[in-house]
């Protein structure tokens, strides 16, 4: 009797969780999200060479390793997209920075983007072809 109740509960708890959105994150429209849901307010200041070593094919576990996990509530299965809040410093300022790496069904990094072109000219980015972003002047 004491199984059938743990088995009970079990799916109970795995079922409220997957209509609460926790394990399946819906497609995602490519738009950032707002830094305030950030589950770490403050960001991090990430290692910027391991920042320009993220690039498309490395596996989610490889990314985190060079910058961590994401810092927004990501789900736990089927994620296409992390993203992040960052602190990069210029000089003597710091700029807040929103990263986004997207994922194929394989669980591989197929594109990056940031959210502000000021911040990718900073980070001297690539893109996916491998070519240096555009400068703004450029556009």
């Amino acid at each position: 009797m004491k199984i059938k109740s743990i088995l009970a509960t079990t799916l109970t708890l795995a079922s409220v969780l997957v209509l609460s959105g926790c394990l399946f994150y819906p497609p995602s429209d490519g738009s950032f999200p707002d830094p305030d849901r950030a589950w770490t307010k403050d960001g991090s200041f990430p290692n910027m060479d391991n920042l320009r070593m993220v690039a498309p094919g490395q596996t989610k576990s490889q990314v985190n390793q060079l910058i961590g996990p994401p810092h927004f509530n990501e789900a736990v299965f089927h994620v296409r997209e992390w993203n992040y809040l960052l602190h990069l410093r210029s000089g003597d300022q710091t700029m807040v920075c929103q990263f986004q790496i997207r994922f194929d069904s394989h669980s591989r990094v197929t594109a990056t983007r940031w959210r502000d072109q000021a911040c990718a000219d900073l980070v001297g980015a690539k893109t996916a072809d491998g070519e240096d972003a555009p400068s703004p002047s450029a556009q």
